[in-house]
C-alpha cells in the first residue's frame, strides 16, 4: 500500500474508533511532523493500520 493510502486508511480509522474532534486534533499543523514520522515509520515496518493508528494517538496523549 503507498504511504497516502495508508495515511487515509489511519485516519478513517481514528475518526471511525475516537471521532472526528480527535482526528482534528490529529491532523493539527502543531501534530503534523510527529505523525508523519510515525507513518513513515510504519509504512517501513509493515505495521497495520490499526497499530499505526493507536501508536499516533498514544504518542499524541490524546487518547480520549
Amino acid at each position: 500500500m503507498c504511504q497516502a493510502g495508508f495515511v487515509d486508511s489511519v485516519y478513517n480509522y481514528i475518526s471511525s474508533e475516537y471521532g472526528n474532534s480527535i482526528l482534528k486534533t490529529v491532523k493539527s499543523t502543531n501534530n503534523s511532523n510527529t505523525v508523519e514520522k510515525i507513518v513513515s515509520s510504519s509504512v517501513k515496518q509493515n505495521d497495520t493500520v490499526e497499530h499505526t493508528a493507536n501508536k499516533i494517538i498514544a504518542m499524541l496523549r490524546v487518547n480520549p
